[in-house]
């Protein structure tokens, strides 16, 4: 099962790339959290996450609704994290959920995407935008591929500065 939850369309696009790929089911996290509702959820074993990246880590309400509602059947947990350019250390952070939750983390996977926090940044044109995403391709199958495999993501760099961050 992959949940997501998705600001701009970002981690939208990635987790219906990997559910067409995957043939899993597709659950709107937006939606779940705007009605408070964290009944449990039947996935499967395997719950891939994707979310954008919030102050280097998986967003505040995710990583809250997730504490609250019951995974059932989950085992094994992947992270999809889009990002205009790097997500810090939040795999220790994804890891640390993982273990409250008692589920085996199989790694954060970043993905880049085109650059959408304009508070701080300057979003792309149209056709840099086209170029980023393409260029973001070859990391969602890579994804595709661990997870169809069953295997741990590559562990992330992590460097003084991801720590910082």
């Amino acid at each position: 099962m992959i949940l997501y939850f998705s600001g701009t369309g970002n981690s939208k696009y990635v987790a219906k790339r990997i559910a067409d790929a995957l043939g899993d089911a597709l659950v709107n996290l937006n939606d779940r959290i705007k009605a408070s509702d964290t009944s449990p959820v039947e996935t499967g074993e395997r719950v891939i996450i994707v979310t954008p990246t919030y102050a280097w880590r998986i967003p505040r309400v995710v990583r809250d609704w997730l504490r609250k509602t019951e995974l059932r059947g989950a085992k094994q947990v992947w992270f999809v994290m889009t990002c205009g350019s790097e997500i810090g250390n939040a795999d220790k952070y994804n890891r640390e959920l993982c273990t409250e939750k008692r589920l085996s983390c199989m790694g954060t996977a970043q993905i880049v995407m085109p650059e959408n926090y304009i508070a701080m940044f300057n979003a792309p044109q149209a056709e840099e935008a086209r170029q980023i995403v393409a260029r973001a391709e070859p990391d969602i199958d890579g994804a595709i591929a661990a997870v169809r495999e069953n295997r741990a993501f590559p562990p992330p760099r992590r460097k003084f500065y991801d720590r910082f961050m």
